[in-house]
């Protein structure tokens, strides 16, 4: 093949001065559109020939042909065969294809049974996404009422819960935090300690952000894992502008982690309304998916009853426990005794 292959590109350079464009990898003859697009058409249609080859007979590619398997590609790709050098490559491709497709009927590929099957199995995905779209997706239709409704339903998701900001630091070496603290009370600001932990790498959890030692940003209360309550509970019930008395200490997964910090804001549970970009955003998406399914479960469910579907649950068998397979095992290969050497 490689030897019809470059005679032929040899040819075509020949004929239209152009660079040898070197054979597609096999990776991408299995997923290059134009191995799918252009290996069945009537070769020799009429039209302006700008590529022929002999295999098996004279072979013509068309500019009308190459035109139209471009146009048919996604917008993006066509981008790329806008200007004469694209469309050259497009050529060189399409001969390409051809070549290879010629050689694979040669070989009877287009008999092969595990070809034919994944032809078979991809043809009936494309049919059932053609009817589903058919039968689902093109009714698929959702008014400004049932944006509202969808989101009237299910407000409590688009709400932003009660939260505060604090400059906090947490380490886990109870003496470096007491160490830090005492700076502190002794008039040392937080976020100063905060920024010198954070050089030395000590800073954890909320406040170890490297980029701003300190801010734990807007957090609430299911920001953090069990085991943190008293740390949250601290921080919710402080007053703004004021250091928290003392230590923490919190236990997470067998961890101790030890916790200092000062309320700097606090801002209380608020209802997002649709008009937030992302709200309606999510709310659209959302509302759409639902209404799709239901569409999906109506459709399906009149298919179920014209055509009488009938289902024998009894006839499945039931799954063997562990300890039902493990005794079946045991009993299909018992372990024999061992007998004394004579």
């Amino acid at each position: 093949m490689v030897t019809a292959v470059a005679r032929f590109m040899g040819k075509v350079n020949n004929q239209f001065q152009l660079p040898v464009v070197p054979l597609l990898l096999l990776g991408i003859l299995a997923t290059h559109p134009i191995f799918y697009s252009c290996g069945d058409k009537a070769i020799g249609a009429d039209g302006t020939v700008i590529a022929e080859f002999d295999w098996n007979g004279k072979q013509h590619i068309t500019l009308e042909e190459m035109m139209q398997e471009i146009s048919e590609l996604p917008e993006y790709k066509q981008r790329q065969y806008q200007d004469k050098e694209g469309l050259e490559t497009y050529m060189l491709l399409m001969a390409e294809s051809r070549l290879i497709l010629s050689l694979a009927r040669d070989e009877k590929l287009n008999e092969d049974p595990e070809i034919l099957k994944k032809v078979q199995e991809y043809l009936h995905e494309l049919m059932v996404k053609r009817i589903t779209t058919q039968e689902v997706d093109d009714k698929l239709t959702l008014s400004e009422e049932d944006y509202i409704q969808y989101y009237e339903t299910h407000k409590e998701e688009y709400v932003r819960p009660a939260q505060v900001r604090l400059s906090c630091i947490t380490l886990l070496d109870k003496d470096r935090a007491d160490e830090a603290f005492a700076q502190i009370k002794g008039g040392k600001d937080i976020l100063e300690v905060a920024q010198e932990l954070s050089d030395r790498g000590e800073l954890v959890g909320p406040g170890a952000n490297p980029a701003s030692p300190g801010d734990s940003d807007y957090i609430s209360r299911d920001s953090f894992p069990t085991g943190t309550e008293p740390f949250l509970d601290a921080a919710f019930a402080g007053e703004k502008g004021t250091l928290h008395d003392g230590v923490i200490e919190v236990e997470v997964q067998g961890q101790k982690y030890f916790m200092m910090f000062r309320k700097d804001d606090a801002r209380d549970e608020y209802q997002k309304p649709l008009d937030d970009e992302d709200v309606r955003k999510s709310v659209e998406r959302k509302a759409e998916r639902e209404k799709r399914q239901q569409l999906m479960d109506e459709w399906v469910r009149q298919l179920r009853e014209r055509a009488e579907v009938k289902t024998y649950i009894d006839r499945i068998p039931e799954a063997q426990s562990e300890e039902e397979a493990t005794a079946e095992e045991e009993t299909e290969d018992p372990a024999t005794e061992g007998h004394p050497e004579e």
